[in-house]
């Protein structure tokens, strides 16, 4: 049986985009509903650990879902999916990316998984937040919130990450563009506070706990 222990398991760093807002007050958030919310992006950034006694160390790892449910909600249902599988991996650390996916996200078990290999890349920079690119289908460019984040303006936190963490913090997205024939979805999205930057697999007992950008930062990079 695929192994999760402590001493061993994956982690790293994971961005989760979501189509509403996840940090605002609740008249943006009524007015999102029902129909915002209904696709999500999560990547995961691997800077260790193995699964399946595969080494997953420096592979990434993305999943694009779209629903009929706001995904952001708890307990909505995962819809339809694409698994993006990095090029440079090996077919044995493709296997184990998908083994340990549907291993560790539980949410995704009743989801319809489509898979694509394709070139991943991840990167941060100073003054100029973080970005993810999935060949010619995803791009992402995110920023750290510069006001807000406590609450201050009559804003505040409505959902938690999808994906399995054990720290996290909100970022706002100053750009996307999605666009997947499997799904038959074209995404495209700026502006709002709709991205979950976090760590999972850290051997932390918190789990999915909020804390600034500038906390989650602090020890280092994220990717």
């Amino acid at each position: 049986m695929a192994s999760l222990r402590a001493a061993d398991q994956p982690k790293g760093s994971v961005l989760e985009l979501h189509s509403c807002e996840l940090y605002a007050g609740g008249c943006v958030v009524s007015s999102e509903e029902p129909l915002d919310g209904r696709q999500m992006l999560r990547v995961w950034n691997f800077t260790g650990g193995s699964f399946d006694n595969v080494d997953l160390s420096g592979l990434r790892l993305a999943v694009l879902q779209s629903s009929a449910e706001n995904l952001a909600a708890a307990g909505t249902k995962s819809g339809e999916a694409v698994a993006y599988l990095p090029a440079n991996a090996s077919d044995g650390q493709r296997a184990a990316l998908v083994a340990w996916l549907k291993a560790s996200q539980p949410d995704l078990t009743a989801a319809r998984l489509h898979t694509r290999i394709t070139d991943l890349r991840m990167s941060a920079q100073e003054r100029k937040g973080y970005t993810f690119s999935a060949g010619e289908f995803i791009t992402v460019s995110a920023a750290s919130l510069e006001s807000c984040e406590t609450g201050a303006c009559g804003e505040s936190l409505w959902y938690n990450p999808r994906a399995v963490t054990t720290f996290f913090t909100v970022v706002a997205d100053r750009g996307s563009r999605i666009s997947e024939p499997l799904l038959k979805l074209t995404w495209n999205d700026a502006g709002k506070r709709s991205i979950f930057l976090g760590k999972f697999g850290e051997g932390s007992p918190a789990k999915n706990m909020y804390v600034t950008a500038s906390d989650l930062c602090a020890p280092g990079k994220l990717f």
